[in-house]
């Protein structure tokens, strides 16, 4: 098969970009030619990615830089940033066509951008269009607007009103465009499930592929304790949906637990949301924030950790989970979490989502059990559910058998 495949820049460092680095490797690795389109200077791609059989760069470097008058203030490189990138994502299109005409191409797999851009324009001449979307802007804005008053309480009213303007602005694009792509592939079921009720994609165009986790990267380390009380760690962006004022009102209902457990809040925030004033309310005695850390000491986190917590409002797949399971720590998530379908409930208690009665249970249950329980057992059956689940070379694997389904159409 051969793929043109287009999408960000894949990196080393985490997050969705280090998703695509997987992918990549892993779908040469079944077998499949995979040209990869990207708005990247040379310099730029990962070195675990050059030495591939099968996979070519064709690159279109993007301009936009940080420091500049365009990018000086997070909302306006929110803004320019996504210009820049449709800019290039047009070239980069325009080039995929000329090479389909010399040397037709399978499929276009486009990763994590659900709208099409330059790709609807030359539809009639492209092979099947298949789009792996990392979110959508109709769950963002949804979400967004349920927080009104949290957003209130955490940034001026201008950022509001134009991330309003945006997200729903991005919403009625990818309700055009998305259902014109041939196959839309979820990264979990629950968000395939979005994806069909707010834009109308009929279920014969759905599927879905999770995310890889990298194993060898994120595994149990025998001797990694925490120094202290249980620790109970929330990696996440600080921002809308990502359940932050749960957190908060969690601390406040541990407070019998004082010297008992401790939360650590670990993240920063977007470029158009910002909640960290309301980490100024967390409960001292059991709780702090950490700021930003760097990929290698998140690693260490997860194994001092007694769980991880993801109460998300909303949330098509959560990378943390995956790589907290993978470290061999459990999880306390809530019923939105698409990394969580299918996980050992002896290692991921699920919650229904927004409700703070539940999720206080499910901690208080996670601590007891944790406690109670052979952590060493405990840590094997959650890396036994990460390889089971997020092993990349079955999820490369299975998103190949995705794009043949769409090539076969």
């Amino acid at each position: 098969m051969r793929i043109a495949w287009i999408g960000p820049s894949p990196t080393c460092d985490g997050g969705a970009t280090y998703v695509a680095t997987q992918l990549l490797r892993e779908l040469v690795r079944a077998g499949a030619q995979v040209d990869c389109y990207l708005g990247a200077r040379p310099e730029e791609l990962p070195d675990v990615l050059l030495g591939e059989d099968g996979l070519r760069f064709v690159l279109c470097p993007n301009r936009w830089r940080w420091d500049r008058w365009y990018s000086r203030t997070p909302l306006l490189a929110f803004f320019s940033g996504m210009l820049a990138r449709l800019r290039t994502q047009h070239a980069l299109v325009r080039s995929i066509a000329r090479r389909h005409a010399e040397r037709p191409y399978d499929v276009v797999y486009q990763f994590s951008q659900p709208e099409l851009g330059g790709l609807r324009r030359h539809r009639g001449v492209l092979p099947p269009i298949v789009v792996h979307p990392a979110t959508h802007a109709a769950g963002e804005l949804t979400w967004f607007r349920r927080e009104a008053e949290l957003a209130r309480r955490s940034e001026p009213l201008f950022r509001r009103v134009s991330a309003a303007a945006v997200l729903s602005f991005r919403t009625l694009v990818q309700r055009r465009d998305l259902p014109r792509a041939d196959r839309v592939i979820g990264v979990s079921r629950r968000f395939a499930q979005h994806l069909a009720a707010d834009y109308r994609i009929p279920a014969k165009q759905l599927g879905f592929v999770v995310n890889p986790i990298d194993l060898d990267r994120f595994h149990p380390r025998n001797g990694t304790s925490h120094d202290g009380p249980p620790l109970l760690l929330f990696v996440s962006r600080i921002s809308v949906r990502k359940g932050v004022e749960l957190i908060v009102g969690l601390s406040h209902r541990l407070a019998d637990l004082e010297g008992q457990v401790e939360i650590l809040v670990i993240g920063g925030p977007t470029r158009w949301s910002d909640y960290r004033k309301l980490l100024a309310d967390l409960n001292p005695d059991v709780a702090a924030y950490g700021g930003q850390v760097d990929p290698a000491a998140l690693v260490g986190l997860y194994n001092e950790a007694a769980a991880v917590l993801a109460p998300s409002q909303y949330e098509p797949f959560a990378l943390t989970v995956g790589e907290a399971l993978a470290s061999g720590t459990p999880v306390v998530v809530s019923d939105e979490v698409g990394a969580a379908e299918g996980v050992d409930p002896s290692v991921c208690l699920v919650f229904p989502h927004g409700n703070l009665d539940a999720f206080e249970a499910a901690v208080r249950r996670m601590l007891a059990e944790v406690g109670a329980a052979d952590r060493a057992k405990l840590s094997a059956l959650a890396r036994g559910e990460a390889e089971r689940l997020f092993a990349p070379p079955m999820v490369g694997r299975r998103l190949l058998a995705e794009l043949e389904v769409a090539a076969r159409r």
